[in-house]
C-alpha cells in the first residue's frame, strides 16, 4: 500500500460499487471526463472490468481506490493507463465534497510513486481540458511540464497534455 500523510491508494473491491457508484454518477466529478455521469449499471461493468484486469495482473490498465488514512473512507480514484501512444497517462477522480482540501495534489503525488518507484517507469503523461483549471494547477504544482496544447477531436476543447520524468520525481 501507498500511503502519503492523509491517503493511501488500495486496489478495488467489489463492495466498493457503492462508492464507485456515487464519484462517477456525480455530474461535476464526470464533467471532463465523460461529460456526462455514468449509471449504476456502466459503473458495475466498469469495476468488473477492473477487477478482471487485476486477476490478469494487467499492467497497462492500473485504477485503484483513493482512501484517507484515518477513517478508511472511499473518496476518489486514480489511475495509470497505457494509452494509445503508448505512454502511461494517469487520471484521478475525487468525490466533490471533498474537493478544495488539497486532495488531489496529494493524489498526484501517490500516482508518482506508484509509476516511478513500484512500476520502475521513465515517464508519465496527463491530458487535461485546459477548463479544468483546478487538474492544470495540480499537474502544474507537481512540476508536469506541458508539453502540449490542441483541440480535441472528440469534444472540441483545447486540451492540454504535460509529461513528466522520473529523474524530476
Amino acid at each position: 500500500m501507498i500511503k502519503s500523510n492523509r491517503l493511501h491508494i488500495r486496489k478495488l473491491k467489489s463492495d466498493d460499487l457503492v462508492h464507485l457508484h456515487k464519484l462517477q454518477s456525480n455530474a461535476n466529478v464526470m464533467k471532463y471526463i465523460t461529460n456526462r455521469p455514468k449509471t449504476i449499471d456502466e459503473t458495475e461493468k466498469e469495476l468488473n472490468k477492473i477487477l478482471q484486469m487485476y486477476k490478469q495482473n494487467n499492467t497497462d490498465f492500473v485504477v485503484l481506490a483513493v482512501c484517507k488514512n484515518d477513517s478508511n473512507q472511499f473518496i476518489g480514484t486514480c489511475a495509470v493507463i497505457k494509452n494509445e501512444a503508448n505512454e502511461f497517462e494517469i487520471g484521478y477522480r475525487v468525490v466533490e465534497e471533498e474537493w478544495g482540501n488539497g486532495f488531489g495534489s496529494e493524489i498526484a503525488r501517490l500516482i508518482e510513486e506508484y509509476c516511478f518507484r513500484n512500476k520502475k517507469l521513465k515517464s508519465i503523461v496527463a491530458s487535461v481540458e485546459s477548463n479544468n483549471i483546478y487538474s492544470v494547477q495540480i499537474l502544474e504544482k507537481n512540476k508536469f511540464t506541458l508539453i502540449l496544447e490542441s483541440i480535441d477531436d472528440e469534444n472540441g476543447e483545447l486540451t492540454k497534455y504535460y509529461r513528466k520524468d522520473c529523474h524530476n520525481y
